[in-house]
């Protein structure tokens, strides 16, 4: 049977690169190509999806965690023809309240003042569940310290000024999935449920003993969930 996707396109969260989907990759039992692609260059998410658009395949599965769930639900709106399957990674559809706003500013702020591990060392705390940090912490300050400053600031101005997805959400024809870690601190699992309820069809799988990057805390049950999502 001829693959139901060309690509699977996975999105990633605030300050990490494709090392955040690496056990991920090693555990998939597809046969198509994975691409995590740089995302770090701009700070509008409607023009990176725009640009990102123009150079993946012509069909694409994409799964997106955090920001990368933002992004994804923007290249929905732009090019839904395009994707094939959908998977929203602890995240969420709507746009950034005024009290997330006024802590990405203050971030931006840190980060320009030479503070950029003032601002980590917070996210650290919250990003992961306590009992994955001695294993995934060092993975997730490395990544941070190699894209440094300029990648925070950036993420933060789009996430900042991203737009609502929820208007977008009814029109999703696609197998779609919601995943997030029981311990997520920054959305719980009872918000993921809403957001895969307002999905048609969509389904929510909630992943214990895991906080909200879910890729480097629980890549393999997350790999069975992508390779469930693509086999339909």
């Amino acid at each position: 049977m001829p693959p139901k996707t060309d690509a699977l396109i996975l999105l990633p969260a605030l300050l990490c690169d494709s090392r955040l989907y690496q056990h991920v990759v090693d555990a998939l039992a597809l046969e198509v190509p994975t691409i995590v692609p740089e995302v770090w260059h701009a700070n509008n998410l409607a023009e990176l999806a725009n640009s990102l658009l123009e150079t993946l395949p012509a069909r694409f599965a994409l799964a997106g965690n955090s920001m990368g769930g933002y992004l994804a639900l923007e290249m929905v709106r732009q090019a839904p023809e395009r994707v094939t399957h959908l998977a929203l990674i602890g995240t969420n559809a709507h746009a950034d309240p005024a009290a997330a706003r006024e802590k990405r500013e203050q971030a931006i702020r840190l980060a320009r003042a030479g503070k950029f591990e003032t601002f980590f060392d917070g996210y650290f705390e919250a990003a992961l569940y306590d009992g994955n940090r001695p294993n995934c912490g060092p993975v997730l300050r490395q990544m941070a310290r190699d894209l440094g400053p300029e990648a925070l600031i950036n993420g933060q101005t789009a996430i900042m000024a991203r737009r609502s997805s929820e208007d977008i959400l009814e029109a999703i024809s696609v197998p779609s999935m919601v995943i997030c870690g029981r311990e997520d601190a920054f959305a719980s699992p009872e918000a993921h449920q809403s957001l895969a309820g307002a999905i048609p069809g969509a389904s929510c799988h909630v992943i214990e003993g895991c906080g909200h990057l879910v890729p480097l805390e629980a890549p393999q049950q997350l790999a069975a969930s992508l390779d469930a999502l693509l086999a339909v």
